[in-house]
């Protein structure tokens, strides 16, 4: 809607970019439904973008207070408001933010930038004492969105705030350039002075890097807003993968008010306590510690061998041969190891027995005391190819026992130990979001995506499975309309991989959040692509896609039609798959 008028002798220009009736947020178009006497009834506030067409303001120029006469939609009301402009975003508006004062925090850096694309933002830095490190992004061009990132390993440093930690995030629309806001921090220490797990003899560093770091970053980004745009954000968004995804769970569990949907990719959830079969954080590190002990074994020659050998079987039960296995709990993977056992001695082309014994103890539940304590791994990933299966563990148990130097996993004894382990990773810092939080947020309406790459071997897939699984039981209701699982095909931690390891479902989920339109749908497709580069180097939008795949949610998987391109997502439909679990003994339903 868009209204001209004389105001203080100069013409006006008005839109409407947001309503707000007695604290419900409304798109402009949906105030036809409200009559003029609720208009009137009803506390409103109106968000207007206002320009002097005479003389307009320069960057940074404070607008005068002016009276506004704005038509109600779909009704004769017109309501008089009061509109105060606040300081426009620009310039002079980010460089007066050095002399912002929030308490226990320094700004140290106030620059006015831009984006390759031309977008234009105001990036302040920050320190909240003694360490914790914020970095903040303010587009000129704001859509009233707020997304916080979290971060990665052990932290220590800011992560890059153009390319989220994972390309399922976001990959070819830099959020800045979209409108939203984009925040994240260092975890709450600095890796120049604490590397990997060193913090862990300082209990303050250690609870930051857990939980507070999570509520520090977004209390300052929430002051920095208000006082760069003059209200507070309409939407609040969090994202992350690995710890970044460890991290959505402390966020949708402990600080669930403040946020409207959380994205978590090869995370952590839940604790032991909540029965979440290893999804949780003292389960996982009990896992990586099994893993250790067992021993990696498969030489990287053999892995390849299993690997491949499985995908030729099972490349096509997705109805096209693509060098994927898209239909992973439909594939028999005990079975096709077998198929390899050598008959005489040993080779690079055959598992011997001692091999694929480790294979299934690998691919099993861990079990203490008759209760699953620790997630299996896929069988779809490389059993040659791990990834940091041992600073992982090192690391968790060091904070666990509050050692100054990493813990070797092959000292710590699964059956005595863990009961500590436990009590210090999810009662003294609470280092994942507990279930019930986590309900209680869905329980608002408020949204939540998991994803997971099918070849994770860094992060077992089935501890998002296991999680998502578990709330589907515990909350049935608020589960089915709140949260999705997306099971990546051929991607391994968070990026890379066979498959297609790049989407946007962060703008996915402002759309689910913003206007209501299921992720799915017609209106709001999931697409997940290729890169030609597979990397953040060169295109990457789906338009210059190397291939595309509807991204499913769970228990679907992507099935190819029989019609079209097989490298088009518009030639597969999401299809029902087996959704089929672990036994609760450990053994494969394979």
């Amino acid at each position: 809607m868009r209204n001209k008028q004389n105001v203080d002798g100069a013409a006006t220009s008005v839109r409407i970019v947001w309503l707000e009736f007695d604290g419900t947020y409304l798109p402009p178009l949906e105030a036809k439904n409200y009559p003029g006497d609720t208009m009137k009834s009803f506390q409103c506030r109106l968000q207007l973008e206002m320009n002097v067409l005479q003389d307009k303001p320069r960057r940074g120029a404070v607008a005068t207070t002016r009276h506004v006469a704005v038509k109600a939609l779909g009704s004769g009301a017109i309501v008089l408001l009061s509109f105060a402009a606040s300081a426009a975003p620009g310039a002079a508006s980010c460089g007066s933010l050095m002399q912002l004062k929030i308490d226990n925090t320094t700004i140290t850096s106030a620059q006015y930038l831009s984006t390759p694309e031309g977008g234009q933002y105001c990036e302040v830095a920050a320190t909240v004492a003694p360490q914790h490190d914020i970095k903040i992004r303010l587009p000129e061009t704001w859509k009233g969105r707020y997304v916080q990132y979290g971060g990665g390993g052990f932290d220590g440093s800011i992560p890059n705030l153009s390319v989220p930690s994972s390309p399922m995030v976001s990959t070819s629309k830099d959020p800045v350039n979209f409108g939203f806001a984009v925040i994240a921090s260092n975890g709450g220490h600095r890796n120049t002075e604490y590397a990997a797990a060193s913090f862990s003899v300082d209990r303050g560093l250690t609870l930051s890097y857990a939980t507070a770091k999570m509520y520090d970053t977004d209390l300052v980004g929430r002051t920095l807003v208000k006082a760069y745009y003059g209200r507070d954000a309409n939407f609040h968004y969090f994202a992350g993968c690995s710890n970044g995804g460890k991290n959505a769970s402390v966020v949708a569990s402990n600080f669930g008010d403040y946020y409207d949907g959380v994205i978590g990719g090869d995370g952590v959830w839940g604790h032991a306590d909540d029965d979440v079969k290893g999804a949780d954080m003292p389960g996982l590190t009990a896992k990586w510690s099994r893993t250790v002990q067992l021993g990696i074994g498969l030489s990287r020659p053999k892995g390849d061998a299993l690997y491949e050998k499985t995908i030729e079987a099972c490349d096509a039960l997705d109805g096209v041969k693509d060098g994927l296995i898209s239909n992973v709990e439909a594939c028999p993977f005990k079975q096709i190891a077998r198929s390899m056992q050598c008959q005489s001695g040993s080779g690079e082309s055959c598992l011997t027995e001692g091999e694929i014994a480790n294979i299934d103890a690998h691919a099993s539940e861990l079990v203490l005391d008759g209760k699953v304590i620790g997630a299996p791994w896929s069988r779809a990933g490389n059993f040659g190819k791990w990834g940091n299966v041992v600073a992982l563990p090192s690391g968790f148990l060091q904070m666990a026992f509050r050692r100054p130097t990493a813990v070797d996993p092959l000292s710590f004894d699964i059956p005595t130990q863990f009961a500590q382990v436990k009590t210090v990773l999810d009662d003294v810092y609470n280092m994942t979001g507990d279930q019930a939080g986590i309900v209680k947020y869905l329980k608002k309406g408020k949204k939540l995506m998991l994803f997971h790459g099918w070849e994770d071997m860094e992060v077992p897939p089935y501890t998002s499975l296991n999680f998502y699984k578990s709330l589907r039981r515990v909350e049935p209701n608020a589960t089915h309309k709140n949260a999705k699982l997306y099971m990546v095909p051929g991607m391994p931690h968070c990026r890379g991989g066979r498959g297609a390891d790049a989407s946007e479902l962060l703008h996915v989920m402002a759309k689910w959040v913003e206007e209501g339109v299921e992720p799915g749908s017609y209106r709001n497709p999931v697409i997940a692509w290729e890169r030609p580069n597979n990397d953040n180097t060169g295109p990457q939008g789906v338009e210059t896609a190397t291939f595309s795949r509807p991204l499913c949610a769970y228990p679907e998987y992507p099935a190819y039609s029989g019609r079209g391109d097989p490298i088009s997502a518009s030639s597969y439909s999401c299809r029902q798959g087996p959704g089929r679990a672990h036994d609760r003994d450990g053994r494969d339903d394979d």
